[in-house]
């Protein structure tokens, strides 16, 4: 109950922090009001999904002023983050682990921060990547992608799990029928919107890049990434196509390496792959801002359950997360900690796990044939 208390403090410490984000959040809420209230769901308005925009108008009608009621919504996707770390944790250690690693995350400084005070929405889309972690771990590969699919359409970062849906389909652990999960879930989502009379071409493309964001000319934007250590450099054009390469080339060699050893996916390897990835995309892309590890955040810290050798990683990647935040926390001219020495501990982080991953792998002596499955022995369906 302590925990639980000083969870709900650390959130209600935030709750009248308005920032530039929550402004923009509020001009969309404004733009609905005068398009008719729920009719202007019907309507483009800002440049998130229509998912958001429906949790934005839900949260304009509960009886509490608008802030409130926006970071209220962001609060109950703080809990289901909680939920399926919970599960994700308990399915290996039990159930008091799983509580641990709720507890763990629901206090973490990034997901207080993030959302409470930043009123960023990391956690709706974090949580349902989690989720999907948990229930391809389990073997259940249709409600694992519905999962994923959801993660990504509340925000593009929720490709950084898809990675992992790639993975076990291409390594036959994953039934390639589940991915017409994918545009199922997307129609449905998108269909009030539709009805409402939103134009189609325009709500599918969304995610395109004119639509999706500003144009950052630094290689990053105060993400801890490799990036931090080109500062400087004018050969902006370059380090991107090498940054995009490089990404592409290191995912692809995880996935060679799985595929042609046959790795057996247990539980173990789906949640140290899924944090590797989570590390390693926005680690390497150009153009990354410093929220986007805060995947990475939660699941380092499900994967020390499962891998207790690499207790000092969730270390690791919270302290860079945390401290590529002291930008938004002090402003331009506050204390700010160096970019490279976070992304020093970014790198390090992601090097223990691949490591530990690529080790495992490579003395794995009972080399399994390619079978349908995850766990079990049944495919994940």
């Amino acid at each position: 109950m302590c925990l639980l208390a000083a969870a709900f403090a650390a959130r209600y410490v935030g709750r009248s922090e308005m920032t530039r984000d929550m402004q923009i959040f509020f001009k969309w809420h404004d733009q609905l009001e005068q398009a008719g209230g729920w009719r202007g769901l019907g309507e483009a308005i800002g440049n998130y999904n229509a998912p958001y925009m429906y949790l934005l108008w839900f949260a304009s009608v509960l009886p509490v002023p608008l802030l409130i009621g926006i970071k209220l919504v962001y609060a109950v996707f703080d809990l289901l983050l909680a939920f399926f770390t919970f599960r994700l944790v308990e399915m290996r250690r039990g159930r008091r682990a799983g509580i641990a690693a709720a507890f763990i995350v629901i206090l973490l400084p990034t997901v207080v921060i993030n959302a409470s005070v930043w009123g960023q929405i990391d956690s709706i889309w974090a949580s349902f990547a989690v989720g999907g972690v948990w229930m391809l771990a389990r073997g259940r590969g249709w409600w694992g992608v519905v999962l994923c699919t959801l993660s990504l359409a509340f925000k593009p970062h929720g490709i950084f799990i898809f990675a992992l849906v790639a993975l076990l389909v291409l390594a036959g652990r994953l039934r390639a029928r589940t991915l017409l999960a994918v545009p199922g879930v997307w129609l449905v989502l998108s269909l009030p919107a539709l009805l409402l009379g939103r134009s189609p071409g325009e709500l599918f493309t969304i995610y395109s890049l004119d639509r999706q964001a500003r144009i950052i000319d630094e290689l990053t934007d105060r993400a801890p990434s490799i990036f931090a250590f080109l500062e400087g450099t004018r050969r902006l054009d370059t380090a991107r196509q090498l940054g995009y390469l490089l990404t592409a080339a290191l995912v692809l060699g995880i996935f060679l390496v799985v595929i042609a050893r046959r790795v057996r996916l247990d539980e173990t390897r789906v949640v140290t792959l899924a944090a590797l990835f989570a590390i390693l995309i926005p680690f390497g892309l150009p153009g990354m801002h410093e929220r986007y590890f805060y995947l990475a955040d939660v699941l380092t810290v499900a994967l020390v359950f499962y891998v207790p050798r690499l207790w000092f990683v969730p270390l690791l990647v919270q302290a860079a997360s945390l401290g590529a935040y002291t930008y938004f926390l002090f402003g331009q001219t506050g204390q700010q900690l160096d970019l490279q020495v976070l992304a020093a501990l970014m790198m390090a982080a992601l090097i223990a796990v691949g490591h530990t991953l690529i080790r495992d792998v490579l003395r794995e002596r009972e080399i399994t044939p390619l079978a349908p499955k995850v766990v079990g022995n049944t495919m994940a369906e």
